[in-house]
């Protein structure tokens, strides 16, 4: 009896192996089996940080949850490292320059309209409000694509809509392609920044107009900024959907418990952004609609303060849905280890050892992405799935259609930001913010030039 018994049960797990192989061949599901605890390590040669080397994107292979963290961790310190005396993402291109226009400097995330001011609060993702210091002041954010990402713009000639338009859908982006949006406060007279990295720059300032807070291009200020969050998103085999990354400043905000009330004090201690004692139905309060919110242009100082909470530590939900908990707990786990192996061999002087990965979220399925996908559930998603930055989504962190990269990250068809420009067809580089930016700029720019020629 026990004999038959395993007999077959060794026939049935073998039946079992054999559907589940065909099923991960006709799906591409990503990888077999998780890390295991005290796996997800950093790789010895990563150090010290400036002989990082870039990933090799082309030979990535999806074997686990923790080597996705592994590549986040890897081409962040490569983009942070030193060249020509500055990190190196900052010798990047803005997106603006492949259309031969003026950088628009640091833009502050402001509120959405209808018809915005400029085209980067239409496509921003997340937040439709100003992220305020506690200083008073707003929160900046800059945008760079890498060498890969600008040559297969350049190769196609993508800066042409007409191009775009009849751009074959299917086709992704080139392995290697990055982009990256990073946020910035402003440094106070006086304020301690000695662990972040800071660097002097010009920022447009902010106005009153038409009952809005918004930006004037034609004003701006010499300042120091400090680097408060990083957004990664990158290419590589297998994965063009990218992989979505986000890394801080280890005092952004503190993270909310996972048992709390709106009465809940979220920590004893002062963060950048937090104040001591704030209960979270102090955290996180949008005030873009608001008529509470001030702007005071000659000292550029607007009221109130946010207070930020981190809703999501490593950008999961504790109360996961019950068959995707190991799942969920097994990616937290591997950022947590990574976190503290890389902090744990970087130089404690290098300032880039005071920044953490939040977390990372990528499709399960290899090379899954297609045209006119929504990316609006998270069945095909793994990693993090409610990932957010604390300064570059800190407003949407609980609502169900902005709480992941991929809630407006997706290849669906765009409708313009005005009726006399054409919309975008759904496209595998929809993916990308900045494809989407350039595609209708481009188009303003015809525009422009129609006008003046009339």
């Amino acid at each position: 009896m026990i004999g038959r018994c395993l007999a077959t049960r060794i026939v049935s797990v073998s039946t079992f192996l054999f559907v589940f192989f065909v099923y991960v061949s006709a799906v591409g599901n990503v990888y077999a089996s998780p890390s295991q605890a005290g796996e997800c390590q950093a790789e010895s040669e990563w150090f010290p940080h400036n002989k990082t080397a870039e990933p090799d994107n082309e030979n990535f292979k999806s074997t686990s949850n923790c080597v996705f963290h592994q590549w986040a961790w890897q081409v962040f310190l490569w983009l942070t490292q030193h060249d020509a005396g500055k990190p190196r993402f900052l010798s990047f291109t803005p997106p603006e320059e492949l259309l031969g226009m003026q950088p628009r400097g640091f833009m502050p995330r402001m509120s959405k309209n209808p018809t915005p001011e400029t085209f980067d609060e239409y496509l921003q993702a997340g937040s439709d409000a100003i992220l305020t210091d506690h200083q008073g002041r707003a929160v900046y954010y800059s945008q760079y694509l890498d060498e890969d990402f600008v040559k297969f713009i350049k190769d196609n000639d993508l800066t042409d809509p007409a191009k775009v338009k009849g751009f074959n859908p299917d086709k992704p982006f080139d392995i290697g392609s990055i982009e990256l949006k990073v946020s910035w406060k402003i440094v106070a007279k006086g304020e301690n920044t000695s662990d972040f990295f800071t660097m002097k720059t010009k920022v447009n300032k902010l106005v009153n107009k038409g009952g809005n807070i918004v930006i004037d291009p034609t004003q701006t200020e010499d300042v120091t900024v400090a680097l408060v969050g990083f957004h990664i998103a990158g290419v590589v085999n297998e994965h063009p959907e990218m992989i979505w990354a986000t890394f801080e400043h280890k005092n952004n905000a503190p993270n909310v418990p996972h048992s709390f009330t709106p009465d809940t004090i979220i920590s004893e201690s002062d963060s950048t952004f937090y104040s001591a004692g704030t209960k979270y139905s102090g955290c996180n309060v949008d005030m873009a609609n608001s008529p509470k919110q001030k702007l005071n242009e000659s000292t550029q100082i607007l009221s109130p303060i946010t207070q930020v909470c981190r809703l999501y530590e490593f950008g999961n939900d504790p109360d996961n849905p019950e068959d995707r908990v190991a799942e969920m707990a097994n990616n937290d786990e591997n950022i947590k280890q990574l976190n503290d192996s890389v902090l744990s061999k970087l130089d404690k002087d290098d300032v880039w050892s005071n920044y953490h990965e939040v977390g990372a979220i990528w499709f399960k399925r290899i090379d899954g992405l297609k045209p006119n996908m929504p990316l609006a559930t998270d069945d095909i998603l793994t990693g993090s799935l409610k990932l957010s930055n604390s300064t570059i989504e800190t407003f949407t962190q609980i609502q169900s259609t902005q709480n992941n990269c991929f809630r407006c990250h997706n290849t669906l068809h765009r409708f313009p930001p005005q009726t006399q420009l054409d919309p975008l067809p759904g496209l595998n580089l929809n993916i990308s913010h900045a494809f989407v930016n350039i595609y209708f700029w481009s188009q303003m720019q015809q525009l422009e030039k129609s006008r003046n020629t009339e």
